[in-house]
């Protein structure tokens, strides 16, 4: 019977063009899917540079964080992070983990917790295995989100608000100040997930706006923008040592190694260094932008995360085959990631890319878009 369940739901997928499977980047092509934003990840200057200064590292931490994972290396970077962001750090596996860690320990069935639709997967999953009852706002409406504050201020002990910064799906922007503001004015507890705007602005939003100390807890997950893997989470000691002592996927994870926790004190160290590849990509995004306009192409992105909306899942995988005949790797992004009728082409601008590529590749996507119906 499961089998045969499987089955049909997988033939289902098959069928709605929208079944998944796993392929290799072809090297030669130039991946525009990337979510390494600064282009840190396959930097061969920086890369020569860390294994000079870090050569021989364990790769394996053989312990979670409890036993013996805290070593010298992953102790040194949360006091690193602790200094920049002058709050504790308690630093994670993931920025899946961190923040379905954070909301399953600190929520219960006596918590509302409003979150944006659009939120990420491990924000959804938190509130699942929390038992906290959940309410959604309109994607980035500060305004609807004030409505269902003023009808639930008092129904609750407990009232969490959720957001991440920059979407990754839409490439849109919340706005901070505004949200900080709602925070100061009904008094919830505010968690931030900075996934797609650390290293584009540098520490993240928050840090860059001055915003951290109005925060309760800040996921700055770092396999995007920081070039590697795990997750600072910035919030109070009391949180902190709560975590350590409560927190399921803190306590029961094998750290992570030696080696990466060393390449995020290396990116951490030199981030202010990164002037010039934050510059340039700025100027990236506003080329990109003017050839969406030139273009007329159907975007809801004003950020380096930038989503076309094809809406068709025959006709996408049509244009992102006829890319990859070009040589350009993009992702075709279906339902349930986005939502159905709304499939899109989602790339991740990156300083790896010159003004070239970006200008080719439009001009490339505007004879797909005007050729296949």
């Amino acid at each position: 019977m499961l089998k045969e369940k499987i089955k049909k739901e997988l033939e289902n997928f098959k069928d709605e063009n929208r079944f998944r499977k796993l392929t290799i980047l072809n090297q030669d092509f130039l991946n525009l899917s990337s979510n390494d934003y600064m282009g840190f990840g396959n930097n061969a200057l920086l890369i020569e540079e860390f294994y000079k200064k870090y050569p021989n590292l364990a790769l394996s931490s053989s312990s979670s964080r409890l036993i013996s994972g805290s070593y010298s290396l992953v102790m040194k970077l949360e006091e690193l992070a602790e200094n920049i962001y002058k709050k504790p750090v308690l630093f994670f596996n993931s920025g899946f983990d961190c923040n379905c860690c954070v909301i399953e320990t600190f929520c219960d069935e006596k918590t509302l917790v409003i979150s944006d639709k659009l939120n990420h997967a491990s924000i959804h999953d938190g509130i699942l295995h929390s038992k906290a009852t959940l309410l959604r706002y309109k994607h980035l409406d500060l305004s609807h989100l004030k409505i269902l504050l003023k009808k639930n201020k008092d129904k609750f002990e407990n009232i969490f608000v959720i957001s991440e910064t920059i979407y990754s799906m839409d490439g849109d922007c919340v706005h901070l100040e505004e949200l900080i503001s709602l925070k100061k004015e009904f008094n919830f507890s505010l968690v931030i997930d900075e996934a797609h705007s650390f290293g584009v602005y540098s520490y993240g939003m928050a840090h860059s706006k001055n915003l951290i100390e109005h925060i309760d807890f800040l996921t700055i997950p770092l396999g995007k923008g920081g070039g590697s893997t795990g997750s600072y989470l910035i919030c109070n000691q009391l949180y902190k040592d709560y975590i350590i002592n409560k927190g399921r996927k803190f306590i029961y994870t094998t750290a992570l190694p030696p080696i990466n926790i060393a390449w995020n004190i290396f990116i951490l160290e030199k981030m202010e260094l990164f002037k010039d590849k934050r510059q340039y990509l700025i100027e990236l995004q506003e080329l990109a932008h003017s050839l969406i306009k030139k273009y007329n192409m159907n975007t809801l992105s004003t950020t380096h995360i930038i989503s076309i909306i094809i809406g068709d899942n025959e006709r996408l995988d049509k244009i992102t085959n006829y890319l990859k005949e070009k040589k350009y790797f993009v992702y075709g992004v279906k339902e349930p990631t986005v939502p159905k009728g709304t499939s899109r082409i989602r790339i991740g601008l990156s300083p790896s890319l010159s003004k070239d590529n970006i200008i080719d590749f439009f001009q490339e996507l505007n004879y797909a878009l005007n050729t296949f119906f």
